[in-house]
C-alpha cells in the first residue's frame, strides 16, 4: 500500500530553534543517570535509540554517499527512518525514495525544501545509472518495467520535457503524458516484534541475536574464531564479554590478553584448557608479528614494554624464547648474535641479592631464566614448589649453605626451627647437627659471628655443672633479655659480620651473683680481647 507522505514544513535557517535543538542533543546524549537505557525494537526511533552505541551521529560511512546526519539535525529520526535499522545481522540503508521527500521538492517561494543535484549526495566515484540500466534500456526494457511499476519512480532520476517526450514524440507509444516531476509516495515497511536490549545490563544471547542471527557470521578475517564451540562449553557470554559488545566508540573486542585466560593455560591433570597454537585461531594470510616489532624494538627498545608489562610478551613468548637471544644465540636474522645481559647483573653485588629480589617478586627472573639456569648454582629445586615449606629438609649430599645463598637473614627461620628446643641444652651434640660451622675449635676461631657466640658457652658446664639451655638466655625466639639485634645476630648470617651487642654479655661477664661471687671470667676488654687479640686496648 501506498500512502501521501506528509510533509511537514520546516523554517530553516532560524538560529534559535538550532539552538534548542542542539541543546535537545546533548541532554539525551547526557540522560538521566539513573535511568537504565533501553532499546526497544519497536519504538518510534529518536536519539535514545542510536546514542548508546553511536557517540557521534555526524557523518556515515556508506561508500558512494555524502551524508551527514549533522545537517539534518531539524528533521526527526522517524521522519526517515520508519523503523529500527540494525536487525537480522545487517543495517537497512534508508531507500531513495524518502530522501525525495524533502530533496527536490519545492516550497513556493522557498525554493528545494533540500537540493536535488546528485553530486550533493553521491561521490564523484559513484555510478549513478542502476545495475539494471542495460545499453538498450531505453527501449522495451524500460517500458516493461514502468508498465509493471509505474512511471513515477522514473521521475526521481528523469525529467520528462528534457528525457522522455521527444521520444516519445517520436515513436509515438500509447503512453500519456509523463509526470511533470515525481509525486513523493513512501511504502510503509512496518515494525518488528517489541525487543528490549539493555546496553548497561548482563551480557547474554538476548542482547545479540535481533542483530546477529548467525554469531559466527561476523568473525573478522584475521581470526578464527566460533561462538558456537565456546557454548557448547557452557561459558557464559560475560566471560568474555564483561560489557556490552557495542559502546559510543564502536564493537567492543576482547582483546588478546582475555583470551590467554584458557588458552595456553595448564588444568593439572586435565591438560591444557584450550590450546595455545596460533594456527588454531589464525588464517595463514594473519601476519603473526605485530607492527610494533620493528628491528630496533627487538634489538632494544622492547626491554621498555617487558619490564613494565611482562604478560604482554609472555602471550606469545616463552622464556626459551627470550633467553636464546639473551645468551647470544643467532636465534633469528635480528638477533643481536652477542649475549644481552642486564646493567644490575654485572653489579658486584647482584650475586649475593639476586635472591632476595627473586623471593621478593622483584623483576621478570623468568623472561630469561628458568629452572634449570638455577640449578646451575643451587642444588635445591629452584623455584621451590608447592608444598616445599613443609618438607624442605635439604637432600642428601647438600649442606645448609645452599640455603644460605637466598635466606641471609634466616630470623624468620627460627620461629619453626628453634620452637621444639626452647628448653634445649647449648651442647656441641644439640646444634652441630644443624649449624655445622659450630664444630670448630677453639671456639673463637669461628668467623660467624653468632655461631661463635654460642659456641663459646658449650664448655660452661664443666664449671656450672650443667649446661645453658636457650631460654636462660633467649626470652622468646626472636627477642632477647638485652637486645633483639644480638639474637638476630646469632639467628643467621645477615649480621655475621657486624659489631657484638655485649649489653647482654655483660650481664653475667664481669658482674657478681648474689653472695657477691662472679658470674662469670672476662669483664670489660678482656672478653673482646678473647678473639680479637689485635686490638691494642
Amino acid at each position: 500500500m501506498l500512502r501521501r507522505f506528509n510533509i511537514k514544513l520546516l523554517i530553516w535557517g532560524v538560529a534559535a530553534t538550532m539552538l534548542a535543538a542542539a541543546f535537545l542533543l546533548a541532554s539525551t546524549r547526557l540522560g538521566d543517570a539513573a535511568e537504565e537505557p533501553v532499546l526497544d525494537t519497536a519504538a518510534a526511533i529518536d536519539q535514545s535509540q542510536c546514542l548508546p552505541c553511536h557517540i557521534d551521529l555526524g557523518k556515515i560511512s556508506v561508500p558512494g554517499l555524502v551524508f551527514s546526519h549533522g545537517n539534518h539535525l531539524m528533521v526527526s529520526c522517524d521522519g526517515c527512518h520508519s523503523r529500527q535499522p540494525h536487525r537480522d545481522g545487517y543495517t537497512e540503508h534508508v531507500p531513495m525514495e524518502v530522501c525525495f521527500a524533502c530533496h527536490g521538492v519545492s516550497h513556493g517561494d522557498l525554493g528545494e525544501l533540500a537540493t536535488s543535484k546528485c553530486k550533493d549526495c553521491h561521490t564523484p566515484s559513484f555510478v549513478l545509472r542502476p545495475k539494471d540500466h542495460s545499453k538498450a534500456w531505453a527501449s522495451k526494457p524500460h517500458a516493461l518495467a514502468s508498465a509493471k511499476q509505474g512511471v513515477n519512480g522514473c521521475m526521481m532520476c528523469h525529467r520528462a520535457p528534457k528525457d522522455c517526450d521527444e521520444c516519445h514524440a517520436k515513436e509515438a507509444p500509447t503512453v500519456g503524458k509523463m509526470p511533470d516531476g515525481y509525486q513523493t509516495v513512501i511504502q510503509d515497511r512496518p515494525k518488528g516484534p517489541s525487543i528490549k536490549v539493555y546496553p548497561k545490563g548482563r551480557v547474554s544471547m538476548s542482547q545479540c541475536v535481533y542483530c546477529h542471527p548467525d554469531l559466527d557470521a561476523i568473525t573478522p578475517g584475521r581470526l578464527i574464531f566460533a561462538h558456537a564451540q565456546h557454548l557448547q562449553r557452557n561459558y557464559p557470554c560475560e566471560a568474555c564479554h564483561p560489557a556490552f559488545s557495542h559502546n559510543e566508540n564502536g564493537p567492543v573486542i576482547p582483546d588478546m590478553m582475555s583470551c590467554y585466560r584458557c588458552h595456553g593455560l595448564d588444568h593439572a591433570a586435565q591438560g591444557q584448557v584450550a590450546t595455545d597454537k596460533c594456527s588454531k585461531c589464525h588464517p595463514k594470510s594473519f601476519k603473526l608479528t605485530p607492527a610494533n616489532h620493528t628491528r630496533k624494538f627487538i634489538l632494544g627498545t622492547h626491554k621498555k614494554k617487558a619490564n613494565k608489562d611482562p604478560s604482554y610478551c609472555s602471550m606469545c613468548h616463552a622464556s626459551t624464547f627470550c633467553v636464546g637471544c639473551h645468551r647470544g644465540d643467532k636465534v633469528s636474522p635480528n638477533a643481536p648474535g652477542k649475549p644481552v645481559i642486564p646493567a644490575d647483573h654485572r653489579k658486584v653485588d647482584w650475586k649475593s641479592k639476586h635472591g632476595g629480589f627473586f623471593l621478593q617478586g622483584q623483576g621478570a627472573c623468568a623472561s630469561c631464566h628458568t629452572q634449570q639456569s638455577c640449578k646451575r648454582c643451587h642444588q635445591t629445586s629452584m623455584p621451590h614448589p608447592v608444598g616445599w615449606i613443609e618438607n624442605h629438609k635439604p637432600a642428601a649430599g647438600i649442606t645448609t649453605d645452599d640455603c644460605n645463598v637466598c635466606h641471609t637473614d634466616r630470623s624468620k627461620c627460627q620461629t619453626c626451627h628453634h620452637a621444639t628446643v626452647a628448653r634445649a641444652e647449648l651442647t656441641l651434640k644439640n646444634c652441630v647437627p644443624c649449624h655445622s660451622g659450630m664444630k670448630k675449635k677453639p671456639a673463637t676461631s669461628i668467623k660467624n659471628k653468632g655461631f661463635a657466640e654460642h659456641a663459646v658457652h658449650f664448655n660452661v658446664a664443666k664449671k656450672k655443672g650443667k649446661p645453658y639451655t636457650c631460654d636462660d638466655c633467649h626470652v622468646g625466639f626472636t627477642t632477647t633479655s638485652s637486645s633483639s639485634s644480638h639474637t638476630d645476630a646469632n639467628a643467621g648470617d645477615a649480621l655475621a659480620n657486624a659489631g657484638h651487642d655485649l649489653r647482654l654479655c655483660y650481664g653475667c661477664h664481669g658482674s657478681l651473683d648474689y653472695q657477691n661471687r662472679l658470674i662469670a671470667p672476662y669483664p670489660g676488654a678482656q672478653l673482646c680481647r678473647r678473639c680479637h687479640t689485635d686490638l691494642n686496648i
